[in-house]
């Protein structure tokens, strides 16, 4: 089971305003999580589709929100939103979509669930990292599998990670003397020992857990897939907000806005990308990454 960690939503009053919530219409909270964005939605009087592949947020999001539920306000999917599209079309209930909402970020409690390998806490558990347990390739297996270049890509592209060329020889290193790195505590302990002058407000492992968890949940490839599903699905006038704290991630979003602004297919709105203001990142240090975007359908 999981330590239940309150999650505060990132930039939600910027996220709720680019909605522009009316009473009635239907909109996608496309990354359910412990559903804040949601319950302000169904605050306003919206109605809501809401996302989540991971099992345990969607049961504890049918005991939240039992009546709303019953009410038909609120419809909850097991689905990653690369399937948003087609899970859409098979819900009759549903006339038009009139915003979308996607928070990239993964929510406190998957971040220190220590039984998924996600929390540097959890010293011996396994290295799982699956948000999704249906999905067959855990972190362990990546680093037993992959060779060096390969996981020094992934330490790079998807975490940034200056070190990357070090840790990935040293964890191929190990493998060629039978020593396999499978447990939180082993990985924290390499990286550590090659990044002993690091900064002292983020821990010396977080870019290659971000990285590898990115990587075993397939984490940009949704992403690429869901937008253009995004556009299809929203009526004329509809509204696209992304949340995003990697900058994989944000690239992603801000090529599309500006390719279907170029091929006349709505704005972005707004022009600029938003972030926190400095009263939130004091109050909710782990929104200091977030970036907002959003984009009007023509």
């Amino acid at each position: 089971m999981m330590n239940r960690t309150k999650h505060i939503p990132v930039m939600l009053q910027e996220a709720i305003e680019g909605l522009n919530i009316e009473v009635d219409r239907w909109y996608i909270d496309a990354t359910f999580g412990q559903g804040g964005h949601t319950q302000e939605i169904l605050s306003l009087g919206g109605k809501v589709i809401a996302f989540d592949f991971d099992e345990q947020n969607i049961i504890a999001g049918k005991e939240k929100f039992v009546t709303e539920i019953e009410n038909q306000n609120l419809i909850l999917v097991r689905e990653n939103f690369g399937k948003l599209q087609q899970t859409i079309e098979q819900l009759q209930q549903v006339d038009e979509i009139s915003g979308i909402l996607f928070d990239f970020g993964t929510t406190s409690e998957q971040l220190t669930s220590a039984d998924r390998g996600l929390s540097f806490s959890g010293q011996d558990q396994e290295l799982d990292m699956r948000l999704d347990q249906r999905l067959g390739v855990k972190a362990k297996d990546l680093l037993a599998i992959m060779g060096q270049k390969q996981l020094q890509k992934i330490f790079e592209v998807f975490g940034g990670e200056t070190e990357a060329r070090k840790i990935s020889k040293k964890i191929v290193e190990l493998k060629r003397n039978g020593q396999f790195i499978t447990t939180v505590s082993e990985l924290v302990e390499l990286i550590s020992e090659i990044k002993h002058h690091g900064s002292r407000n983020i821990h010396p492992a977080t870019k290659v857990f971000q990285a590898l968890r990115i990587a075993v949940n397939n984490e940009l490839e949704s992403i690429q897939q869901a937008l253009p599903q995004a556009l299809e699905v929203i009526k004329s006038q509809g509204k696209i907000i992304t949340i995003a704290f990697h900058e994989g991630e944000d690239r992603i979003i801000k090529n599309y806005f500006k390719k279907w602004e170029k091929e006349n297919k709505g704005i972005q709105d707004p022009k600029k990308v938003l972030k926190p203001s400095e009263k939130e990142v004091l109050t909710n240090p782990k929104s200091r990454s977030a970036k907002l975007r959003g984009f009007i359908k023509k």
